[in-house]
């Protein structure tokens, strides 16, 4: 195996750096070869000799690492496959393992790349940063490797452990729930590390201290302010090992010719360090650049004058392309470059509350200036400030009002308005606070120091006194470190606030997250606000709120100047949705906004974002109507990170009317008759399968087990389902959306329903009614409820499993159940709707019915849900997803469809039209244990061969234009 040649000309590495056989006597042996701080172990079959591998390689890494103080990567070989393993305090671990390909040899040098690190010259672009750096790098693993061990010794340090809950804090705030687990923590703190490293590399600065580095003076001294600051990330400093980490962090950073970057070079390299399933929990999916790069274009129209604020800047795509184009505007009207890198500081600025994506934008943020940096004025300020933009922590307190800074486990820190808003006051007051931390100075003494300060008030500082106290307490018990960069960034955005400062543009891509995922404190947050603001609709829509049409609207008022213009990637659903329809109307009490221009990026355009997109622009300035029509957007692009080039070619762009939406106006009757099914979760407690018990089993109670499906969710699907015997009376079939297809009922679902008499069983209840076994089937999952579902304030579970399952009465009001029920699914990509005659089943939250008063009533409503021309009808006003527009829900009844009179003759027809196409479909013969989709398309193809299809569709188009 031709390693050497791998290595010298695939790599570039020197040839006389690498060694072979080289002895190490201390355990008598030969290490195979030796590069850098790389040991390689040749073998004839990996596999077959993995033991020996496992014996020797150990001892060879020991040697070396005992011998040079320097930490070393063992890489065992036999040509076609390539192991990384590193030594840990448990004994060695394999990292990755790379299976070679001859049909694409680049893979492999890209695997070993950071292990000999010797070629410096990589391009800045997303997809080499993501592979060399990224979750499947060399470079991570090792790096995770050794955090993972500091972890495990530092994390009851009290300042350690005081960063990281600040650091969750923070999250909840991003989130509106809890997410902030260890290995969250961990990453973050490589990202963090590799994006201060890039900084320093960004100005050349070479060879700094760990510490220099992550604290920002590296960068301070060569002029650059607020780019860099020790924050919660440094915890590593704690432990010698950390610092080595940064050392290699930094040297593999240093590989890229990082002032060539055209792009947001580590939201790729964020997005590639989160798995896809965290990655969509926490909703992190960042504007691509060509979009980035439109949106700014078309509303920053004089970028040497318009100051521009993105307030939830993410790791700062805007803000980059805005600099771009500022300095392109700049080289134009030939202005020095000094004056336009100050400029850019003036006039491009950013906030986010996420405490790593602030880090990554100001790291974006020098990436833009280029090769501008070079001539930049001899002390630049990064604008972009870790701070919460919605203002969450500002509270009026007795007569002043206060930015409140939660602390963990103690009271909060408060920090009054009046010097927090003026940064002229609020830097000299930090810094006597700072120094009489440092000099054990009392209370009374820093009182007397800010109130000698010109401007700040005595209320202010008495104020600010109390605060000292308590943080002298902190300061003693180790929990001190963090405060000064806590207070300079959090009080940011009400300096941002005050009139002179707001922006002339403000854009960006806010915080799409909806109601239902929020915890139950943020969602009594934004309901409160969203009705102060007049955007909450509420009711059954009030899941369907969305935190982003609170954030523009907020926003606006804190920060767009009046007559400002803002620009902002939302939801698709924000055009056309009743949700917003507060947003799209601009009268937002304190504040009016208008829509004057909107793009739609629906589901045809892919890759983007995982529910499609519009971007909205509009004014600070009275309210109008929104335009008649918007600018949509339609092609595939070849990849997420597409090119402004590759876009340009692969999109179509063209006018077309404002998509219209529901008016929830319900123009039918039958609008208040349909109700939507009962949620049962999880799925596992109550949807069995039969399972073989034996010769004993009983007829009375068969034994069952609960049913896994690839749609559960944490936390039910790492838990054991319940199994056991259960009375049969309590064994019920559900009716889920797949069981519905045209004029035709597919297989149910059985389900343990503990209903009797129209009322739910707990297990003591069962128990008293002499329902043995279904009272330990219901013991055993109300314990597992209890353990793992979501947790109220006390400790306890929000709601008991029972109310849960009969939640909002979606359950119990489905009984007694009507002898003839109408039952359609509530989303697809084709309705299908069904007479049901079943009174026992239940009906599922996939699914609508309603009673019907005749099977002539029946058939004559599914006659008409099942039609293509009223599928086509509410087209338009579906919301959509990735796979187009999928739910139906109550949108059909949006359409005047007239109540079933027995005397019509076209409501006859229908009802005898739906009768015959019963006929067709239950004629069809489907194929057993076939995908649902596969069934319905089978009785589609029939009842459109046997003509009744087309002559349904001519019924209901009659009976809606007659309406």
């Amino acid at each position: 195996m031709a390693l050497t040649e791998i290595l010298t000309q695939g790599l570039g590495c020197s040839y006389a750096a690498v060694t072979h056989e080289t002895r190490l006597p201390e355990v008598a042996g030969r290490a195979d070869a030796l590069f850098g701080s790389t040991v390689f172990e040749f073998k004839s079959d990996l596999r077959r000799e993995q033991q020996d591998v496992i014996r020797r390689l150990p001892d060879y890494l020991r040697e070396r690492e005992s011998r040079t103080g320097r930490r070393f990567l063992g890489i065992a070989t036999d040509g076609a496959t390539f192991q990384a393993h590193e030594l840990r305090d448990d004994g060695m671990k394999m990292l990755l393992e790379h299976r070679t390909n001859p049909a694409a040899p680049d893979a492999l040098l890209a695997w070993l790349a950071p292990a000999v690190a010797d070629r410096d010259d990589l391009p800045p672009e997303p997809v080499t940063v993501a592979r060399e750096l990224g979750r499947d790098s060399l470079t991570y693993r090792r790096a995770l490797g050794t955090l993972e061990t500091l972890w495990s010794a530092l994390a009851d340090h009290p300042e350690v452990k005081l960063k990281r809950d600040l650091w969750n804090g923070l999250l909840r705030e991003v989130y509106g729930a809890a997410v902030g687990d260890d290995a969250l923590f961990l990453q973050h703190t490589y990202l963090t590390i590799l994006a201060k490293t890039l900084a320093a590399r960004v100005l050349h600065v070479e060879e700094e201290s760990p510490h220099a580095l992550l604290s920002g003076a590296a960068l301070v001294q060569n002029g650059i302010i607020g780019a860099v600051e020790s924050d919660f990330f440094d915890w590593v400093l704690q432990d010698s090992r950390g610092a080595d980490l940064v050392t290699r962090i930094a040297r593999q950073a240093g590989r890229f010719r990082l002032r060539d970057a055209q792009v947001d070079l580590l939201k790729a390299l964020y997005e590639s360090l989160i798995d896809p399933d965290q990655r969509h929990d926490l909703g992190e999916y960042y504007t691509p650049d060509w979009l980035a790069a439109k949106v700014v274009r078309e509303a920053v129209t004089d970028p040497l004058r318009q100051r521009v604020l993105d307030p939830a800047c993410g790791s700062g795509t805007f803000l980059f392309h805005a600099i771009r184009r500022l300095l392109a505007e700049a080289r134009k009207k030939r202005m020095a470059p000094a004056d336009a890198v100050a400029l850019c500081a003036e006039k491009v600025r950013g906030v986010d509350v996420h405490p790593v994506a602030v880090i990554i934008a100001r790291v974006t943020w020098l990436l833009a200036l280029g090769k501008s940096i070079t001539q930049r004025p001899a002390t630049l300020h990064v604008p972009v400030f870790l701070g919460d933009a919605m203002q969450w922590n500002l509270r009026e307190v007795a007569d002043t009002r206060d930015v409140v800074v939660p602390v963990p486990d103690s009271p909060p820190l408060h920090v009054p308005a009046g010097l927090a808003e003026d940064q002229s006051l609020f830097e000299p007051a930090l810094l006597a606070i700072q120094e009489g931390l440092a000099q054990e100075a009392t209370p009374a003494r820093i009182e007397r120091d800010l109130s000698r300060l010109p401007g700040v008030r005595d209320q202010d500082a008495r104020a600010m006194a109390e605060t000292f106290a308590q943080l002298q307490t902190l300061y003693r018990a180790g929990r001190d470190g963090i405060w000064p960069y806590v207070f300079r960034n959090l009080v940011r955005p009400l300096w941002l606030s005050r009139p002179e400062q707001r922006a002339d543009v403000l854009l960006g891509n806010p915080p799409w997250v909806a109601y239902r995922h929020l915890s139950a404190e943020m969602q009594a947050r934004l309901k409160s606000a969203s009705q102060r603001m007049r955007l909450w609709v509420g009711g059954v829509l009030s899941t369907q709120q969305d935190l982003c049409a609170l954030f523009l609207a907020r926003a606006v008022r804190l920060y767009l100047r009046q007559g400002g213009r803002f620009a902002v990637v939302m939801p698709y659903a924000a055009l056309n949705r009743p949700a917003y329809a507060g947003l799209r109307a601009g009268d937002w009490r304190d504040a009016q906004g208008r829509i004057t221009a909107a793009w739609s990026l629906d589901e045809t355009v892919q890759p983007l974002f995982p529910v499609p997109a519009s971007v909205l622009f509009g004014e600070r300035a009275p309210q109008v109507p929104p335009p008649a029509t918007v600018l949509r957007f339609s092609g595939s692009l070849p990849r997420r990170d597409a090119t402004a080039a590759e876009a340009a070619k692969a999109l179509a762009i063209g006018e077309e009317q404002w998509p219209p939406g529901p008016t929830l106006l319900a123009a039918s009757p039958y609008r208040a008759r349909f109700k939507q099914g009962a949620t049962i979760v999880p799925r596992r407690f109550f949807a069995v399968h039969r399972v073989a018990a034996g010769r004993l089993a009983s007829a009375a109670a068969p034994t069952v087990e609960g049913k896994v499906g690839p749609q559960d969710k944490k936390p039910w699907k790492d838990i054991e389902p319940p199994r056991g015997p259960v009375e049969k009376e309590f064994l019920r079939p559900m009716l889920l959306g797949e069981s519905l297809a045209p004029f035709r009922l597919l297989q149910p679902q059985l389900t343990v329903i503990p209903l009797e008499g129209g009322h739910l069983l707990d297990s003591a209840a069962a128990r008293s009614a002499g329902y043995r076994n279904l009272s330990a089937w219901l013991s055993d999952v109300e314990y597992k409820w209890a353990t793992h579902a979501a947790k109220a304030v006390d400790g306890r579970p929000r709601m008991t499993l029972t109310a849960s399952l009969d939640h909002m009465r979606k359950l119990t009001a489905q009984f007694p159940a009507s002898r003839t029920r109408v039952l359609y699914a509530a989303s697809g990509t084709l309705m299908a709707a069904v007479v049901v005659t079943d009174t026992s089943a239940i009906v599922e939250h996939k699914a609508y019915w309603a009673p019907a008063r005749s099977l002539a009533e029946a058939r004559y409503l599914t006659a008409i849900l099942n039609s293509e021309h009223l599928r086509a009808a509410i087209a338009p006003m579906q919301s959509r997803g990735q796979g187009g527009a999928r739910d139906f829900d109550n949108l059909m009844w949006e359409l005047p469809i007239p109540l079933y009179d027995s005397k019509n003759s076209l409501h006859q027809d229908l009802a005898a039209l739906a009768a015959e196409a019963e006929r067709v479909a239950a004629a069809v013969p489907l194929e057993p244990g076939a995908h649902f989709t596969v069934h319905r398309k089978a009785i589609r193809a029939a009842l459109a061969g046997s003509g009744v299809a087309t002559r349904l569709d001519d019924l209901v188009a009659r009976l809606l234009a007659s309406a």
